[in-house]
């Protein structure tokens, strides 16, 4: 028996010479991009581009997407929430938590207003220095009044504590510009008063819900020395 006559005898039944016929193989073509068009065909039918934007569930409240408005709508709308929480601080019956939503705004713009009518009341060499330590004051102290609070256990929010304490200032940044107005100490010094006080009841009631229970007093008398201490520097100046 010859080599080829071997090889014909081991194949076990399948021949040499019979035609390779490969299995079919199933049409996956077009199944992922036909799954994904019909996905995004529902998606497109049932939910608009603006839609997944849009839902309630955005964060920070918003209910509409703020990316795509113009920008004068945008500054309209902070000017809005800054002017109701400067007259919810200024009139404090009225209150209706606006507070609760906290942003730096607000205070950033009465610090600055603070510091530079103290730094206009100040000799001209001076100008920089009491610009410069008014604004260290309002910023370290009430980022010192916030962590009293949150080392004495209140539960209130670090940046909520200082938006809060930042519009309690407005009081002070009126008496200052009434300072600037009329120089007489018997006018000056009546308005600096009633306006630490003012902003000292404002403060004390809005951070009323920390839940400091037998510790209130640790908590207040850091606030009422840091409003005193802007007062004194505005009388002095």
């Amino acid at each position: 028996m010859n080599r080829n006559d071997q090889l014909i005898a081991d194949d076990d039944g399948y021949g040499i010479d019979t035609d390779f016929v490969p299995a079919k193989r199933p049409d996956l073509s077009g199944s992922i991009g036909g799954r994904m068009g019909s996905n995004s065909a529902t998606t497109g039918a049932t939910m608009g581009p603006q839609t997944a934007y849009t839902s309630s569930s955005l964060p920070g409240g918003y209910r509409s997407n703020t990316l795509d408005e113009p920008i004068l709508t945008t500054i309209a709308r902070d000017f809005g929430k800054v002017g109701r929480k400067t007259v919810q601080v200024l009139y404090p019956k009225g209150r209706d938590n606006a507070l609760q939503e906290w942003d730096l705004w607000g205070p950033l713009f009465f610090c600055l207003s603070l510091a530079i009518i103290m730094s206009f009341m100040a000799p001209g060499q001076q100008a920089s220095a009491v610009f410069t330590g008014v604004f260290a004051l309002v910023c370290i102290g009430s980022c010192v009044v916030t962590l009293n609070c949150k080392l004495l256990g209140g539960h209130v929010s670090f940046f909520q504590s200082v938006c809060t304490l930042g519009y309690c200032i407005s009081p002070m940044a009126i008496a200052s510009l009434v300072t600037v107005l009329a120089h007489r100490i018997i006018i000056t010094l009546p308005v600096v008063i009633v306006a630490v006080g003012w902003s000292i009841s404002a403060a004390v009631g809005f951070l009323a819900g920390a839940q400091l229970a037998n510790r209130r007093l640790l908590a207040v008398y850091p606030i009422c020395l840091f409003y005193i201490c802007i007062g004194w520097i505005i009388i002095i100046s």
